[in-house]
């Protein structure tokens, strides 16, 4: 069975070159599924690396170098839209020299669903991201695109604008992708939906994620109670969907209504100058750290120090970063947006609460602090939930069961 993916990340070609890879579950995944006997497995990227082709054991990568010179990069930033033609064509010629008997794409973000019309192999999209709720999500209440003049250097703002309209070009193209292709693997019944909405038509498969394999390594977390202070983390990137002012509201509440003393500190993002301008609130004042981008270890670390993970985004479907708490066994507080309250079973596995209601937030803190005993039963359940939802072996027999069905025309799988 010759398998051909596409990613958003190089998985394990450049493996070692980076001490940080958002994409580090694709990267264990492909560990699991090369390793398997009858299969070939394939694996394509953009990446400056300009070989066509480079074979390391029983994978062969495909580097997409279109974008390695500076020209080209300006070309496409500034008429984008005229490349995914350009894009299309060089995933048809590596299509044609790898031969897959299937073509398993990771994302609808990026332009490889595109091929979809265009082979005779079946192609399967594994959801990640969905750009369209997502650009419905973009700005906060209260907020427009216009207050990056507002907030922001020229130079900065009218980054933001650029990256804006990439984005909503993408959205835009993402409907085609979604649309146009037959079979979807999934995790969410938030995704199922989505899809469906889309493409009435369409296969739907249900597959969890591998987690970085550092976490399946860790310690679980241990309750530390004090009923002097609170730790609370999060981890979230520097879009302005993730809720970066929510913590910014949810921390001033916490300073303003009451005497405890909390640490929050934030990994991956080291400044956030603009919701600090437009909220007229420091982070630092407001016992926020922001601790940059952090490498699986030192993240591990926090959380297992912690008393609260915390989750504030306005849209997402599954975030890896609320299944790499409850896998810890962290008590998670997350916002119910999107996918996540399938991964959380408010009062059970976690608590759930409403997107841009720093209130609900701030209170939830306060009540999983005042009750360390929920909080351990919290944390317990979530640990059992999330052990299960990312076995392993279970997932690779997932992927290997969809394949085959899917060559086989015979599948049909419940939701969960």
């Amino acid at each position: 069975m010759r398998i051909l993916w596409f990613c958003n990340t190089s998985s394990l070609y450049k493996s070692q070159e980076r001490g940080y890879n958002g994409g580090g579950w694709i990267s264990s995944l492909e560990t699991l599924v090369s390793k398997q006997p009858g299969i070939t497995l394939g694996i394509s990227f953009f990446d400056n690396d300009e070989n066509f082709r480079v074979a390391r054991g029983n994978t062969t990568y495909y580097p997409i170098s279109i974008y390695s010179r500076s020209s080209a990069k300006i070309k496409h930033n500034i008429f984008y839209s005229r490349f995914d033609e350009v894009e299309t064509k060089t995933f048809l010629s590596i299509v044609e020299d790898f031969k897959p008997d299937l073509i398993h794409i990771f994302g609808s973000e990026q332009s490889f669903g595109l091929i979809a019309p265009f082979v005779t192999v079946p192609v399967v999209i594994h959801i990640q991201g969905i750009l369209g709720p997502y650009l419905n999500a973009m700005f906060a209440p209260g907020t427009n695109k216009f207050d990056y003049l507002r907030h922001m250097r020229i130079a900065e703002a009218i980054k933001k604008f650029r990256e804006l309209r990439f984005f909503s070009h993408n959205a835009i193209r993402e409907e085609r992708i979604l649309a146009n292709c037959k079979y979807f693997m999934g995790r969410t019944h938030w995704d199922k939906a989505i899809v469906q909405l889309h493409n009435p038509r369409a296969e739907y498969f249900y597959c969890s994620e591998i987690l970085r394999q550092e976490f399946y390594q860790a310690k679980a977390w241990v309750q530390n109670y004090s009923p002097d202070d609170v730790r609370i983390v999060s981890t979230l990137s520097k879009t302005d969907y993730k809720g970066f002012d929510l913590i910014l509201k949810a921390a001033a509440l916490l300073k303003k209504f009451t005497n405890t003393d909390f640490t929050w500190a934030v990994y991956g993002i080291k400044d956030y100058s603009f919701w600090e301008k437009k909220l007229g609130m420091e982070a630092s004042k407001l016992n926020i750290k922001l601790m940059g981008v952090a490498s699986s270890d030192t993240l591990i670390k926090a959380l297992q120090s912690a008393d609260i993970f915390v989750h504030p985004s306005y849209i997402d479907n599954s975030p890896n970063s609320v299944c790499e708490a409850q896998y810890l066994g962290v008590p998670v507080i997350a916002t119910n947006v999107g996918g996540v309250s399938s991964l959380v079973d408010h009062g059970r596995t976690g608590m759930l609460v409403p997107a841009n209601d720093p209130y609900s937030l701030a209170q939830t803190i306060l009540r999983l602090h005042h009750d360390p005993a929920y909080a351990t039963a919290i944390s317990a359940e979530g640990r059992i939930t999330a052990m299960h939802r990312h076995d392993v072996n279970s997932i690779l027999e997932q992927n290997l069961t969809i394949y085959k069905c899917i060559l086989e025309k015979t599948y049909h799988a419940p939701l969960l």
